[in-house]
């Protein structure tokens, strides 16, 4: 079916995007309007996040049972079709959030695995692996509304469910035998300072980020219905699916293939400080515009440029034996970062100049720490 092993891994990132397109699109339309719980949007949003912290513990899941770890992921699609069930949204924001926790457990090895026997070129290599993941977000996202219209809420959670199980079960298909991770090797410290000041300013643009998502979610369900007051809820569904993911998915596919190419040319490091200062400047646009144009900015795609030289940074400063730890790290300190949302959300709500102050906070914070930290230490690999 496939050519070679590379685009078999492509196509199982894109079809765990699809299901996290259709997920995120989703739930966050569903707790707005079917669960009248707007509020809780970004304790969900924290909640997945904190969930994901356990990727911490991929590397050990790794070394105790080889490539078979990668199974675990599989078991997320349970959460899923048990949250259908739950109409109070607290309890089903908790239920529907362990999937993030089985899918933690799991993805670094993936990622490891693609990385293997990988010298150079990392931004190229990632870029290649991610190529259909912005297009597969946005297929999902248009395919909730879709699915909804033509079979309701339960429907779309089976749809979740079946695409998180086929992405675990096809990415441990492909994986290599045995086991990659040595537990003696495992280096659970953070000797690596310039590392260490990376990871800590991940953390802080994650909560900015994902602060701007998980308000921006909610202004953008509400412009939607503003503009599209005329047609019928399941349409406005379908619609709020298009600008939330699958129209920026389109050029998507250029974009990881550039920023792959931007990061191998100017490294991953400025790379990843220009990212961050822009998602400052696009959240302050969104905010502060009204009508078309906040869906508009919605579609600006900066999120492979952030991707793409987070991973390659990492694999840069990371020993091939020791890949899956440090990508579990990566999604620990990204989580860190999401959790943040938990004790920010009763300050901010869904007010879009509240969080601006937290995010242009958070932001800066970032950028000062990776450019006079890590910067200081070197790019060598540890």
């Amino acid at each position: 079916m496939f050519k070679d092993k590379k685009s078999a891994y492509a196509a199982v990132a894109f079809v765990n995007t699809l299901g996290w397109g259709v997920y995120y699109s989703f739930t966050r339309r569903y707790l707005v309007d079917e669960l009248s719980a707007g509020r809780v949007v970004m304790l969900l949003a924290g909640l997945e996040w904190g969930m994901s912290m356990a990727s911490l513990f991929a590397a050990l899941l790794e070394q105790r049972l080889g490539r078979k770890s990668i199974l675990i992921g599989g078991l997320s699609s349970l959460p899923i079709v048990a949250s259908s069930f739950i109409k109070e949204p607290y309890a089903f924001s908790a239920v529907i959030s362990l999937s993030s926790l089985l899918w933690a457990l799991s993805w670094p090895s993936v990622i490891s695995s693609v990385f293997q026997e990988v010298t150079g070129e990392y931004g190229k290599a990632y870029s290649s692996f991610t190529i259909a993941t912005g297009l597969g977000f946005g297929v999902g996202a248009l395919l909730s509304g879709l699915v909804y219209k033509l079979g309701g809420a339960f429907l779309v959670f089976l749809l979740i469910a079946l695409l998180f199980a086929t992405t675990f079960v096809a990415g441990w298909a492909l994986s290599p035998t045995g086991k990659s991770t040595s537990y003696s090797k495992i280096e659970w410290g953070l000797r690596d300072r310039g590392l260490t000041a990376f990871l800590t300013s991940l953390t802080l643009i994650v909560f900015a980020r994902e602060m701007f998502f998980a308000v921006g979610a909610v202004k953008l369900s509400r412009s939607i219905d503003e503009l599209f007051s005329q047609v019928d809820e399941g349409t406005r569904y379908v619609l709020y699916g298009l600008f939330y993911g699958f129209i920026g998915s389109l050029i998507s596919p250029f974009a990881r293939l550039v920023s792959g190419r931007v990061v191998d040319k100017y490294g991953p490091l400025n790379v990843y400080i220009a990212s961050s200062a822009s998602y400052l400047v696009t959240y302050w646009l969104f905010a502060l515009t009204s009508g078309i144009v906040p869906a508009l900015l919605w579609l600006v795609p900066l999120y492979p440029f952030l991707d793409t030289s987070v991973y390659s940074y990492v694999a840069e400063r990371s020993r091939e034996n020791n890949r899956t730890h440090g990508f579990g790290q990566v999604i620990f300190f990204t989580s860190l970062g999401g959790i943040l949302l938990l004790p920010a959300q009763p300050l901010v709500g869904s007010n879009t100049l509240r969080a601006g102050c937290f995010i242009t906070a958070a932001a800066l914070s970032s950028i000062v720490i990776a450019y006079s930290k890590s910067r200081s230490n070197g790019d060598r690999p540890r």
